[in-house]
């Protein structure tokens, strides 16, 4: 590689990981949201959610690094311009063809990471978030037991627990059971104490009393204990067994899985990695295809942005209808055909501005030689 493509290559990294830590971020906080009602449903903790959080980071990077490298290559591109960096390259006959080669470079790089990122570290993600999900379902304990607040393990049970500690220990129990409508059990205890762990937990109540009440006579009977077991057991759920989606296995897993929704998966996956190429070379070469412009690359970069958002949007609507068996696999691959096609034909378009352009090299005092 040349010096003048090994400088343009370095440039490109800066930016790159600033779009990646703008765009990143932006879209985690998205999706890390969407998971607060859930860890606080589940009454888990800030290190759960942090921990969920963390295992949605592969899935956003995968998403963010075609966008990133086509955002670096249009600011990149477009700083060379401004910085007339781009009339120098010109002058020593630099033209788009070789202009864009550090660009490809750079995809080549984007490319390990995609590869790297949608066949192994986002399903690896992918699985342990879920793994953990179904883990907090199985965890019925603590999505009522919580300190200060009023909650319904199941239909007709209130529950209210005033302070509780980690060793399991509790402080002032109420349990109010109304699932029987002829009568009104309430459990009442200054103190208590959860054992037995997640396979057969009980409450046990100290220094309390039962009292049930009658609707239909009006009558209230109280019985006062030292010690009471409670099962906390009737309030399990039956979350049943773990299921385990594509998104979420290794290729070389899907591959022998004979199902075109596994079939359709594992060829995405190729589609995201190749287009990851062509992206930094698309983002330069929109903007230089049609030479030099006095007014500046506005117009181009919505161009080159619309073209984007667009072979994405392809590659989605030829996905569906892979998916829904309407056509085969193969086609899964026109959106790259078409990503690699326009590029090669805007870098022919702008050879012709390019080399009609300023000729010679120009040296400091600003003289055309």
């Amino acid at each position: 590689m040349k010096l003048i493509d090994r400088y343009v290559l370095r440039q490109l990294i800066g930016p790159f990981l600033f779009f990646m830590v703008i765009f990143g971020g932006i879209l985690w906080l998205n999706q890390a949201l969407r998971i607060v009602d859930v860890v606080i449903n589940n009454g888990q903790s800030g290190a759960v959610f942090a921990e969920l959080s963390f295992y949605l980071l592969p899935k956003v990077l995968e998403t963010v690094v075609p966008v990133a490298a086509f955002s670096a290559a249009i600011f990149l591109t477009n700083r060379l311009y401004s910085e007339a960096e781009l009339v120098v390259f010109m002058g020593v006959g630099h033209g788009p063809a070789n202009t864009t080669k550090p660009y490809f470079a750079f995809g080549l790089v984007c490319f390990v990471m995609m590869t790297l990122l949608t066949h192994v570290i986002t399903p690896f993600s992918l699985s342990k978030f879920q793994d953990r999900q179904y883990e907090m379902s199985k965890e019925y304990l603590t999505q009522f037991i919580v300190a200060g607040e009023f909650t319904s393990p199941e239909d007709g049970v209130t529950v209210f627990f005033g302070q509780t500690f980690p060793n399991g220990d509790l402080r002032d129990v109420v349990i109010n059971d109304r699932r029987d409508p002829s009568v009104v059990v309430t459990h009442a205890a200054s103190e208590g104490k959860v054992v037995g762990g997640d396979a057969s937990p009980k409450l046990v109540l100290k220094k309390g009393s039962i009292q049930q009440f009658y609707p239909e006579d009006r009558t209230l009977s109280t019985i006062q204990f030292d010690g009471l077991n409670y099962d906390l057991g009737q309030f399990a759920k039956d979350v049943g067994e773990r299921t385990f989606r594509v998104e979420e296995t290794f290729t070389w897993h899907l591959s022998n899985t004979d199902t075109n929704r596994a079939t359709t998966e594992v060829h995405d996956r190729i589609v995201k990695s190749l287009l990851s190429i062509v992206v930094p070379a698309l983002g330069a070469i929109v903007l230089l295809s049609a030479g030099f412009s006095r007014g500046g690359f506005f117009a181009r970069i919505v161009l080159g942005v619309v073209f984007m958002v667009a072979i994405n949007a392809f590659r989605g609507f030829v996905q569906g209808f892979v998916e829904d068996g309407s056509a085969g696999w193969p086609i899964l691959y026109l959106p790259v055909i078409i990503a690699f096609g326009a590029v090669a034909i805007m870098v022919r378009m702008g050879q012709a501005p390019w080399k009609s352009g300023v000729r010679g090299v120009i040296n400091p005092n600003g003289v055309r030689t």
